[in-house]
């Protein structure tokens, strides 16, 4: 019996885990699309999985707060899409910042003589993970049998960063027409590095409006604990009441509402 319950709830944790990675398809498919670790996802997901039950059951039936349980369980339900989109943009950006010392790298190694696929594996020797799995998975197709220009067009469609796919098309262009492929790299070298600039540019000039929106978003929450240091009552009512939690539920949706809002206006991406 035990045997058999065990066996039981394997099989239930795995048809969960596919049912969230279902549910989540896009941000879980474009984490799995960059190489990151899955069995850290399914841990996360987990961990999320019964936070979410655990907390909501709490407020609805330990606190009788069933507005609060809401409110909780909308909110925390769209946390994954958060945590993910967090991860795989620092994924992205450590991509990218890898690119230029790769390129350079590239740049030289073919200026020395070597052919396009001994630089690559050259560079993805020197090159710290995780760009250098990107590039040993395109050598080792190479060396398999499959065409050059072949695998780099699909590690560029499945990674869909664009100064990768300006690296791999500068690649497959000189695959296929021959010519001065070093100077083609020093020139992709030097762009690359104005668009790194240009980043960390509008970066710096959006990072005092997103301060501001954080510290506008945790003022309420700022201003309702120190009312409820000092005692009063009518604070407390909005925990206590269902009138009161509902109030407060509509400030909190409010308040992401707008955080949500702002961060959307700031999003400006170079294209």
């Amino acid at each position: 019996m035990f045997l058999a319950a065990f066996l039981g709830c394997l099989q239930l944790l795995r048809m969960w885990d596919d049912l969230l990675e279902r549910w989540f398809k896009e941000p879980v498919g474009r984490y799995l699309q960059l190489r990151m670790s899955e069995p850290l996802l399914r841990e996360l997901m987990r961990w999320w999985s019964l936070l979410l039950i655990g907390g909501t059951l709490t407020l609805f039936f330990v606190a009788r707060a069933w507005p609060l349980a809401i409110t909780f369980a909308l909110l925390f339900s769209s946390v994954p899409v958060y945590v993910l989109g967090y991860l795989i943009r620092q994924r992205e950006q450590l991509l990218e910042s890898q690119l230029i010392a790769s390129s350079t790298g590239l740049a030289n190694a073919l200026k020395a003589g070597l052919s396009i696929p001994m630089g690559l594996r050259s560079v993805a020797d020197e090159t710290p993970v995780p760009l250098s799995a990107e590039l040993q998975q395109i050598v080792y197709q190479f060396e398999h049998g499959r065409p050059l220009a072949e695998t780099l067009s699909d590690t560029r469609h499945r990674l869909q960063l664009e100064p990768f796919t300006l690296f791999c098309l500068a690649l497959e262009v000189a695959v296929e027409r021959g010519g001065r492929v070093n100077l083609a790299m020093e020139r992709l070298t030097l762009s690359l590095q104005e668009w790194f600039r240009l980043k960390r540019k509008l970066d710096a000039d959006t990072s005092s409006g997103r301060f501001a929106v954080l510290i506008m978003a945790l003022c309420p929450a700022a201003f309702v604990l120190l009312f409820l240091a000092t005692g009063m009552d009518a604070i407390l009512m909005l925990f206590m009441k269902i009138s009161g939690q509902i109030v407060l539920s509509g400030i909190i949706l409010l308040i992401c509402f707008g955080v949500r809002w702002a961060c959307r206006i700031m999003d400006i991406r170079l294209t």
